[in-house]
Order: C-alpha cells, then sequence, then structure tokens
C-alpha cells in the first residue's frame, strides 16, 4: 500500500491460500483488506467473506455454502486454484446476481438468439420466445459435475456437453448475451472450444486469459 505520492506505508507477502507470511507496517497504519472480497478480523484471524468467514491457515471457509449444492460438492471449499480462481461473495467462482425477467438479456439479444437459433437453425424444436427464454434461465440454474466453464474477461461460458447447450453471459454487466445448442455441421473444434475462441476473438484477449472451472 503506498500513499498518493506512492511511498510505500504497509506491505506483507502471503502463500496461496491467502496465509500471512510476514507483515511490514512502514507507517502506523492498519490494513484489513486479504483476498478480493474478504476483510481481516485480528481478533480470530479469520477473513470476513460477507456472507461467511474464511481461514486462511487451512484455505478453507469456516461454515458451509449458503447456496448449498450450486456452488459445488465441497461446501468449505474457497476455490480449486487460489492463484487464478477468486470467490469475492464467498459463494462460487462464477456467482453472479443476474438480472430479473427478460431483461437479464443484453438490448435486443433475446429477439435475436431466438429468430437465428430457433426460427432459423431450429435448434430448440418449435418454441416461443417465452418457452426459449424459460430453457435459457433453467440452464443458468443447473449444475452438474459433467458441465465445463471458462471465464474470459467479463465474459461467462457455460456447456453441457450432453446436450451441446452453450450460455454465455457478461458477468459485469449481468446480462445473458446468447443460448443456443451447437450444430455439428457448425462445429470447428469442439463446442466449447468455439464459444471459447469467439469470446476471445471479440475481448482482444488471448489463451492465457482463460479461466476454467
Amino acid at each position: 500500500m503506498t500513499d498518493e505520492n506512492g511511498k510505500i506505508l504497509w506491505e506483507c507477502s502471503f502463500q496461496l491460500w491467502g496465509k500471512r507470511i510476514h507483515e511490514i507496517e512502514h507507517e502506523s497504519i492498519e490494513q484489513n483488506l486479504r483476498y478480493q472480497g474478504q476483510y481481516l478480523d485480528r481478533e480470530t484471524g479469520l477473513h470476513y467473506n460477507t456472507f461467511r468467514y474464511y481461514d486462511p491457515d487451512i484455505g478453507r471457509f469456516t461454515q458451509p455454502d449458503p447456496i448449498r449444492l450450486l456452488g459445488g460438492f465441497n461446501l468449505y471449499q474457497y476455490a480449486p486454484n487460489g492463484l487464478t480462481w477468486v470467490d469475492p461473495w464467498g459463494l462460487c467462482f462464477s456467482s453472479v446476481k443476474w438480472k430479473k425477467g427478460q431483461s437479464i438479456w443484453k438490448k435486443g439479444k433475446l429477439s435475436e438468439h431466438y429468430n437465428k437459433h430457433v426460427g432459423k437453425q431450429g435448434e430448440f424444436g418449435d418454441i416461443s420466445m417465452k418457452q426459449y427464454h424459460e430453457q435459457m434461465e433453467k440452464f443458468l440454474l443447473e449444475s452438474s459435475y459433467n458441465f465445463k466453464e471458462a471465464k474470459i474477461g467479463n465474459q461467462l461460458i457455460k456447456f453441457d456437453p450432453n446436450t451441446n447447450r452453450v450460455l454465455i453471459g457478461h458477468a459485469k454487466d449481468r446480462e445473458i448475451l446468447s443460448f443456443y445448442k451447437a450444430q455439428p455441421s457448425l462445429v470447428k473444434d469442439d463446442p466449447f472450444t468455439d464459444a471459447i475462441n469467439e469470446a476471445l476473438r471479440k475481448t482482444g484477449l488471448s489463451i492465457k486469459d482463460v479461466i476454467y472451472k
């Protein structure tokens, strides 16, 4: 931590899961910010994480996940890799407070993707726009070990290999960008890789920026 002139006021080294190695206070200052979304409780040594407490000595939460199995089968896990994964709310890696109703879709995207993936390509059969939206909402809430997820910048990708369903959302805007069933005739590599490559193209990021769940 520095002041407005760049002078170092506080510094600290941490192990991968957030355990403090050594802390140096160059000035009389108490800096309690830790991992993203965490605040140090100096009496207990635990990190307050909005919904529960995190123990940096063991790299686990001290209370079970409040959303239960929706956050994964390990109810006390922070994240599989503390270097590249974050859990700012103490819930799960890709936990986003999505907008409600059809406003969850980025402006114009619901009709655009309904016309493309239902009307033109027939990926979901003969269903209404309302039913298409409801199927997207259902998949948004589903959880399975078979699902694959990735984060590229603010874009989140969720893929079900059993049904070829692909959901793409924007974490910061809390909006859905696309929902479709990958068609074998249109797949280049595989549906998940294709979605990642398209996200990389749109964001201008590189493969090293992809975070997998």
